[in-house]
């Protein structure tokens, strides 16, 4: 760590601890401010931007100044299901881009609790389908997603595998919210280190996006069987309250025969990558992503 970075993840955190909840703000709000937010993460003036709609979803292909034509990466947002967009993910998924050689197809699925759950997932499945009924080389779609958008990533995989719908050939989560149970250990333990999450908060975000069983396993998928699918990368930070959805998804996963790279990323918090501009860590953890993207597609 350099000797400006102390400084720069402490304003980091001072300013994560500041912002309001969708609780104290209204739903509405709180996604407005996400996306003037994003305005301080303009993508890199290489990038260039294509949008377009698949059936009645607004998407964007992110592209790099240099990337490979054969590969192509799925990126599935963030936010608790409730906010985000390709706006307020623009800059982080143009990161991956360039440090994947790829380009990237972002968009935007239904937000709860407007369309709760399964229309998100339905959403992430109609883009999937359409990528690989539209693209060359499907076998060369890797699947990349932060967050609730990871739970929805995690989801979108055994329903393909329960289909017979060719899986990407890899997988990256950042920072997964796989449990909406919020039940683990470190809900507890992490609870005063985590500026951006708190259980009492994921617990009220879970029942805005649905009013069924939580531990159904195409909401929660931690609770779901992956055997056979393809390698997985993990990445989450030593104080984020959902660390241990990313140990046991990890356990898991090695279980089943699956190969899975978990990485903890010391005195890190959630989706740190979100300030990568700003933060070394950040870089460096999409750098990570990069080379994994490129070892296997």
């Amino acid at each position: 760590m350099n000797k400006k970075n102390p400084i720069i993840l402490s304003a980091i955190l001072r300013h994560l601890k500041t912002q309001p909840s969708f609780e104290s703000v209204g739903i509405k709000s709180y996604r407005t401010l996400l996306e003037k937010s994003a305005l301080a993460f303009r993508p890199d003036k290489s990038i260039k931007l294509k949008s377009f709609h698949i059936d009645s979803i607004e998407a964007q292909w992110v592209l790099p100044l240099y990337f490979n034509e054969n590969r192509i990466i799925m990126y599935i947002h963030g936010g608790g299901y409730i906010a985000g967009s390709i706006n307020s993910h623009r800059d982080l998924a143009s990161r991956i881009a360039i440090a994947s050689d790829a380009k990237v197809l972002i968009f935007n699925y239904a937000l709860a609790p407007e369309h709760p759950y399964p229309k998100g997932l339905m959403d992430v499945k109609t883009v999937y389908q359409w990528l690989v009924d539209n693209f060359l080389y499907p076998h060369r779609i890797s699947l990349v997603a932060d967050s609730a958008g990871a739970g929805l990533g995690l989801a979108l995989l055994s329903e393909l595998q329960k289909n017979g719908i060719p899986l990407p050939v890899c997988t990256a989560l950042i920072s997964p919210w796989i449990d909406l149970e919020c039940k683990n250990k470190s809900h507890i333990e992490n609870n005063d280190k985590d500026p951006m999450l708190s259980q009492s908060i994921l617990k009220k975000t879970a029942r805005l996006y649905t009013d069924q069983d939580l531990s159904l396993p195409l909401i929660s998928p931690v609770n779901n069987k992956f055997s056979g699918i393809t390698p997985l990368l993990i990445q989450t930070g030593e104080q984020e309250v959902l660390i241990d959805d990313s140990k046991i998804l990890a356990e898991n996963l090695t279980r089943s025969g699956v190969m899975v790279q978990l990485e903890i990323w010391k005195d890190m918090f959630h989706v740190w990558h979100y300030f990568a501009k700003y933060l070394s860590q950040g870089r460096q953890a999409i750098k990570q992503i990069g080379n994994f993207i490129k070892k296997y597609s």
